[in-house]
This record gives C-alpha cells, structure tokens and sequence, in this order.
C-alpha cells in the first residue's frame, strides 16, 4: 500500500469519526431540550398547584411569590442531633380569643418572629384587619369564616400564609390564662375550660351538656355568640348545640394526652396550672403512642406582652417521659405554659405550670373540715424552702396573717375565719421571679337564709332550729359553703345516713343551698322526746366525712351545754339540760343501750360518772347523747360517749378541767385529716 492510500484511508476514518460526534452532540442536544421543557412543564404544575384560588392570580405582587416551606419533622432529624435542641421551624398563625370589656374578640395572632419583618398585614377578602391595642401580635377579625391571609416581605420574596378556618360552623377554643381570659382554637375540646363561638341561633343541647354553670356572653363580631363548657374526668357531659333546624351538633372530646410529673405541692390556685418545687417537672405521655404525632412542643413565660421568653424544641417519641429543654432550669422560677403541636404545625393542645424552685414543701396542718370541738381552731401552714427565699403577701388579707420564720421554714397562723380560708402569697427565691401562690384551709361553713339570698356571714357552731322551720311553707335554706369548687363529689342531708338526700355540687359554685321544706316530712320532726341533728355527710375522692350543722332539741327544757367527743369512726354529741340524773344514749338508757359493749369499755363511762364531784353534778343534770359511727358492740361508742361527756362538763363548768383531766377523761384534742382522726 503506497503513501497516499493511507492517506486516504486516514481522512476517511475522521470523515467517518466526525459524523458520529456530531450525531451524538445532536443527540444529546435533544435530550436537553427535552429535559428544560420537562422541567419547565413541572415548574408551571407545580406554580398552577400553589395558586389554589382565582383571585391570587389577579394580585398585583412585584416580586416572586412562595409559599412557606415545610421544615424538616422529628423524624427527618439527624440523630445526632438533640432532641431537646430548638427545632429551625415557622410558627403558624393562630386563631384566638381574649376576653375585653366583658366581650370576646376573636383575631389572628401572628409569631414573634413576623413582627419584625417589612410590610406585614393581616388581610381578610383582601383588606387589612386592625390591630389590636393592647396585643402586639394580634389583629382583629371583622367576620368569622371569610379568608385570612398573612402577608410580609422577606428578602426580596413576598410571604403569604392562609390561615384555615375548617368547615365546622363554630369555632373552639381551649382557655388559659389568669381567670380564663384568653384562648387558643383547638381541634377537639380535652379537660378544663372551653368557649364555643357559635351563630346567634344556635342553642346550648342542655339535655346532653347540662345547664351552663356561665351565662354566654357576646362577641365583637355581630352574629354570633360565646359558650363555655367545662371538661372533667369521668363525666358524660358533652359539648352539644341544636340548630334552628333541629339538627344536633356534637363536638367530641379527646382525653388529654399530656401531663406533668414532679414534686407537687400543696396549692389552691385555679386555672393557672400545678406548683412544683425544686425543680421543673417533666412531661409524660398518656401511653406509648402519645407522641408519635408529635412535631414539636414550645415552652415560654405565661402572660401577654412583646419580649416574652419561648423555646421550642422536639420530643423524643420513644421516651414516655420529656425532659424540659435546660433552659427553663436556669431561669428557675416562673409561670410557664406548654403548647403541643402536630407535625403540620397545627396546635394540639396546651398545659400550664408554676415552679418555685427554693419551696421544698407546703403543710397545711388543720383539724377536719368540720369543727371538731364545736367551733374552729386556728390554723397553721408550714413552708419549708431554701435560704434566701421570700414569702410575701400578695392580697390585703394575707397581710393580715401572722408570720413567723425561723430555720428555712416560715410558719403562718390562720385564724378560725372564713374570710382567711384562701389567701394568695407570692413565693421565689430573691434573684428570680415571684410566684403567685394560694394557700387553703378546708374548713366548711353553713348558715341559715332565703333559698335565693346567699348568706354574707357564715357559722361553724351548731345552730338550733324548731319544726316550724321545717314547714312546707317556709322559703328558709341551710346554706353550705364548700373550701373550693370541684371539692366535693356528693353531699347527703339528713337526720341518719340511710335517710339523706342527696344535693348536687355544681362545678363552678362552692354553695350549696339545702331547702329546710324538704326534711318536713321526717320522722324527727314528731319525735320531740329526743334531740335530733341535722348532719351532713360529704362524699370526696375516696374519703367520707360527716359532721352536725344543727339541731332540733326536745321538749324537755332549755339546753345548757353541748359538747363532742370522738374514738375513731364513732362520734359522741353530748346535750345537758337540767334534770334528775338521767343518761340516754340515742334514746335509750346508757346501761340499755351499751349491754353488750365489751365490759372493760363499760366501765370507763361508769368511772366517770361515779366520780364522787361528777355524779354530785350529774344528779342535778339530764344527759342526752347521740353517737353514730362503728357499733355500740365495739369499744369506740363507749369511749366517745365517754370523752364527749367530760368534754362537755369541762366547758359546763371550767373548775372541773383539772379532775377530769388527771383522772384520764375528756380524750386528747382531735388531730384530724381527711378520714384520719387520732384520739385516746
């Protein structure tokens, strides 16, 4: 082969060489043609999909518009990153309510972080919504179900964000807050306090609520009215209304998956959550799924006002218990709420709690709720805390109260006054923030007055009645007062157990008023040979107590002295009058009545009795005892029979203390709680 054929050959395999690549470049360019307009077809699906109503596509907006970002959810965290470290997310704005004027306004509340950005409004049909005054962050609707829209520049991007409504027909909210005034719309209702915000023309379901324990009040929005309806434990009560059609509503509650464990301490304060000294408490789940839905919780100080402390920050689904993020340990004491968020941001539901973290314990050390030696006794409430914290009277009556301090422990003394049963203190540590805190006495009180007339003053010693206060015809009502709302379950009225009537405890009231008409028809009322007692028996948690209010004396001459005495479960009512030495015990001769007490026992009360200065004075006296409790076969009846008789002797006549006292009568003073009573 000569020179020029490989010369040639040579140019024929470049010709050859050059053909293919410009196939492929050809190729390849097609293939990127149709990839650009794949994705430019995508991006124009994609913007058709986020433009969701006709009007947007009319807005004048200058600058590209995007829609808010979905941030990375508890799952898509790395997990090496801390469960407690705040979550990089965007808060949602939020329907709420505040109570203002006696009138409920509904707005739109916008994060803290918002505020600060360029041209934020609130809009709704397009036109911006005013501002409330005394809420930074929140803005007023002018009607309830027309689109809300947020709208803000950030960078060179404009920001706008739906607020969903929902279809409901009402709009609910869980309240919070100092007396309730203030809430945040939830999805479904859980324990505690709920407003409703319902057209004008829908009715309360009363046979499936029950009666409102608060009148509804208005709304700035013309239309529409607020109902409240409380959640409790165990209670088949529902939220229900009836529409002008006869439809029923029914919004369903869901049990609170939430709650908070740690040292909890003896506090009476309402609606703003539990107290825990020490330390801050933790969160723990309902059971094991509580959290799987979880995205994120926040954390910040209760309270309205701009500068207000939050942190957010994730759970771990696989712990049933949360820890508190490190930065409420550090700030220590406060009043802290706790809002739980789905993993679209949607709200939950939310928990309040108190923490005082130099109070180590709260003792309230008091006799029963009832009196237990015919009146009440003073009080004490013992706080045992951490050097350096302070206990100050935060309401004129707590000022009132005697304080003494000594070794970390401050000791107040309430008086037997039912005006100083709840009194409010604040607590913490001098470097921290006070705590609000209420202390309780639970002492009941009773008076007598009109069925519809509250009483302004209340008794604790035994009254006396007639049977002509018990007439059909009589508008008189025995009044009771409960320490606190919520603090009974049932309350029976009657002159023996298995007689009483039941009175309902309505949750929002602490009376309770008794119609005396009602017991006209008893059997005591034609037995006026004995003394008879109108009693009271409470039913709480699993805890009975009982105690006299009044009676009803026989006609047998006017009544000296009255005196108690208690052994265990039994307790002794003691009546003297003038007499001939007569001793009846529930209507019986006491030899009759106790024959079958154990011997030992009967001979305690024959002791007393035949002590030669007592049976001097008894034999010018007639004895009437009623005792309940335990059974005259034991040896309590006897012995409280006993004790209640030397105790009603020594008030009789003073002089008689000393004798009896070192002759082993008159028992010790009664140390009682809830169903815990010690005496000799």
């Amino acid at each position: 082969m000569g020179t020029i054929d490989i010369v040639v050959i040579l140019l024929l395999l470049v010709a050859v060489a050059t053909a293919i690549v410009s196939c492929i470049v050809v190729f390849g360019n097609r293939r990127n043609a149709q990839s650009r307009l794949d994705e430019a077809k995508t991006k124009v699906e994609e913007e058709e999909r986020q433009s969701t109503k006709e009007d947007r596509k009319k807005r004048k907006i200058p600058l590209s518009h995007i829609p808010p970002r979905r941030q990375p959810q508890p799952q898509e965290l790395s997990e090496k990153r801390s469960p407690q470290e705040s979550k990089q997310r965007r808060p949602k704005p939020e329907f709420v309510c505040w109570n203002k004027e006696r009138q409920w306004i509904v707005g739109v509340e916008v994060p803290g972080d918002f505020l600060e950005l360029p041209g934020l409004q609130v809009l709704q049909n397009g036109s911006p919504l005013p501002r409330d005054e005394s809420r930074e962050a929140c803005w007023c609707l002018e009607k309830i179900y027309d689109e809300v829209v947020v709208r803000c520049v950030e960078g060179e991007d404009v920001q706008e964000i739906e607020v969903a409504h929902g279809q409901e027909g009402y709009l609910l909210f869980k309240l919070s807050g100092q007396n309730q005034n203030e809430g945040r719309r939830v999805k479904s209702p859980s324990l505690e306090w709920h407003l409703v915000i319902t057209p004008e023309n829908w009715d309360r379901d009363e046979a499936l609520s029950g009666p409102p324990r608060v009148t509804k009040q208005s709304v700035s929005i013309n239309g529409y009215d607020a109902h409240f309806f409380i959640n409790e434990r165990d209670s088949d009560k529902k939220i229900a209304f009836l529409k002008p059609t006869g439809e029923s509503v029914i919004i369903e509650s869901k049990t609170s998956r939430f709650g908070l464990v740690g040292h909890r301490l003896n506090d009476a304060s309402e609606d703003i959550g539990p107290l825990f000294g020490e330390r801050s408490p933790k969160i723990r789940g309902s059971d094991r799924d509580a959290w799987k839905d979880v995205g994120t919780i926040v954390v910040g100080e209760e309270g309205s006002g701009k500068g207000r402390w939050r942190k957010a920050f994730c759970p771990v689904p696989e712990n049933g218990e949360q820890d508190l993020p490190p930065e409420v340990a550090v700030r220590k004491d406060g009043w802290y709420f706790l809002r739980f968020y789905d993993t679209n941001d949607d709200f939950i539901e939310s928990l309040d709690f108190r923490v005082v973290s130099a109070l180590r314990d709260i003792k309230i050390l008091q006799s029963s709720p009832f009196p237990s030696d015919g009146e009440h006794e003073s009080a004490r409430i013992e706080l045992h805390h951490e050097s350096g914290c302070a206990i100050q009277p935060a309401d004129d009556l707590a000022r009132n109260i005697q304080i003494e301090e000594k070794n970390n422990r401050t000791t107040l003394t309430i008086p037997p006054d039912s005006t100083y049963d709840e009194t409010r203190w604040l607590i913490g540590s001098t470097s921290a923030p006070q705590v609000q805190v209420t202390l309780l006495v639970e002492r009941l009180w009773w008076a007598i007055d009109k069925e519809d007339n509250p009483p302004s003053e209340w008794e604790d010693e035994l009254l006396t009645l007639t049977s002509d206060d018990f007439t059909a015809t009589t508008n008189q009502a025995l009044w009771l007062r409960l320490p606190m709302r919520r603090w009974a379950n049932r309350v029976l009225v009657g002159f023996e157990r298995s007689r009483a009537r039941p009175y309902p405890v309505k949750v929002a009231e602490r009376e309770i008023a008794i119609p005396l008409r009602e017991f006209g028809d008893c059997q005591e009322m034609g037995e006026q040979a004995r003394d008879h007692f109108l009693t009271i028996w409470i039913e709480r948690d699993q805890e009975s107590i009982e105690g006299s209010v009044a009676i009803v004396p026989a006609s047998m001459g006017p009544i000296l002295c009255i005196g108690w005495g208690r052994k265990k479960r039994a307790i002794a009512t003691v009546v003297l009058r003038e007499g001939d030495g007569a001793i009846k015990v529930n209507g019986r001769v006491a030899d009759d009545y106790f024959a079958r007490t154990p011997g030992r026992a009967r001979q305690f009360l024959r002791r007393l009795v035949e002590l030669p200065d007592i049976s001097s004075i008894l034999s010018q006296l007639d004895v009437s005892i009623e005792v309940r409790g335990s059974s005259p076969n034991t040896v309590q009846q006897v012995k409280a029979s006993t004790h209640g008789l030397a105790r009603t002797l020594m008030k009789y006549d003073p002089h008689l203390n000393p004798l009896l006292t070192q002759a082993g009568f008159g028992g010790v003073k009664v140390t009682e709680r809830f169903g815990v009573q010690t005496g000799r």
